[in-house]
């Protein structure tokens, strides 16, 4: 099973990621546009090469690593440590674990997404890691959004 932790250099932000969560971001890079089912050495490989163009979700510095997950046997007791709510980034308590063993968000962001009442995050430009913004499309008829980098040139997404 494919497990790779990627991490900032900058902040100190690090999280693991399993093969779905890879592909998750390489999508987001526009990778695997054609591949559903990607094989985990071509993850494992893309990752490698494509981590130095994602941005940081804490500092937001371009430029991650890609090392694999520390285990016990390199000195990290306390497992818990690593599992850390993606949102708050704050740990996940032992209980929740236990109940749901692959949960990504604690109690409270939970109760927030499910209540909408959760913030939105900031969407960033896969090319340039600049913030996205959605505009109005100029025209007739129907209202339709368009996403623009702000980026200094602008990207063309």
């Amino acid at each position: 099973m494919l497990s790779k932790q990627l991490y900032c250099p900058d902040c100190g932000y690090q999280t693991t990621l399993g093969a779905d969560d890879i592909a998750v971001r390489l999508r987001l890079l526009g990778h695997l546009r054609r591949d559903r089912d990607p094989d985990e050495g071509v993850l494992a490989e893309l990752l490698a090469t494509s981590a130095q163009n994602m941005t940081c979700p804490t500092c937001k510095s371009v430029g991650l690593g890609v090392r694999d997950p520390v285990d016990d046997a390199d000195g990290f007791d306390d497992w818990q440590a690593a599992v850390l709510c993606e949102i708050c980034r704050q740990p996940i308590p032992e209980e929740r674990l236990e109940v749901a063993p692959d949960a990504k968000r604690c109690v409270g962001c939970q109760a927030k997404a499910e209540a909408g009442t959760l913030p939105e995050e900031p969407d960033f430009c896969p090319r340039c890691g600049s913030l996205v913004e959605l505009r109005v499309s100029r025209g007739g008829g129907i209202t339709r959004y368009k996403r623009f980098c702000t980026g200094q040139p602008p990207c063309r997404l």
